[in-house]
């Protein structure tokens, strides 16, 4: 019960902190008292294809997190006393990487998305080759830097649609829910193997691939 009411705690103040902030609006972002948007936000292409690449982002991040204990203990052997212990590395690899990627500002969002996805790739087929969980922790890493570069490449010169497609973005989060649950369901359609499940997961580092490249290419300006 203690434990409880200090969250509880912890929660009412930060919840009371963060309504005494004050933070500034950015100028050209959202549009002014009276003013219309003349277009729908879906019709700007790379933040409608940004969205996308965030349900699979989302769900590709999740399966793994939520996955791979299962994925090792149905290997059973010595992967099985180590199951928690891979989750627990990925997550972390995920926090390291938040750390790590404040100092990437320098770099192309595309680059850092582009470059992360190949890598995040090649992890994931080889763990499928090798049917070796491990190869499935240092995906993590890669993992937390994608967040951010999407979101950039979705919002980039929408001007005073920015605000409204903020918002829209965070649709794209139901794919945390709908794709592990897909590839567990694909795990008993396979009588509880998951290694071929995880291809799941390589089709959504390609999509997102493809809109490092291809799909995050603004056609049009909302500026």
């Amino acid at each position: 019960m203690v434990p409880f009411l200090a969250l509880m705690a912890v929660i009412a103040l930060v919840a009371f902190i963060m309504t005494k902030l004050s933070l500034p609006d950015i100028q050209g972002t959202k549009a002014e008292a009276g003013e219309k948007l003349e277009k729908s936000v879906w019709s700007f292409s790379h933040l409608t294809l940004g969205v996308i690449a965030i349900f699979f982002y989302v769900g590709a991040e999740v399966a793994i997190g939520a996955n791979i204990n299962l994925y090792a203990i149905s290997l059973g052997g010595s992967f099985v006393a180590q199951a928690a212990f891979m989750a627990t590395l990925y997550w972390g690899g995920m926090l390291v990487g938040r750390l790590i990627s404040s100092s990437l500002s320098s770099i192309s969002p595309r680059i850092q998305l582009g470059v992360t996805t190949v890598l995040a790739t090649i992890s994931i087929i080889a763990a499928i080759a090798l049917n070796n969980p491990w190869l499935l922790v240092i995906v993590g890493l890669f993992h937390s830097v994608m967040w951010g570069s999407i979101f950039t490449l979705a919002v980039a010169k929408l001007g005073k649609y920015t605000s409204v497609a903020s918002g829209v973005i965070m649709i794209g989060v139901v794919g945390g829910a709908l794709l592990p649950l897909m590839q567990g369901v694909l795990a008993d359609v396979f009588n509880g193997s998951w290694r071929m499940t995880w291809f799941i997961v390589v089709v959504c580092e390609l999509y997102m691939l493809y809109y490092a490249f291809s799909g995050s290419k603004v056609k049009q300006s909302g500026e």
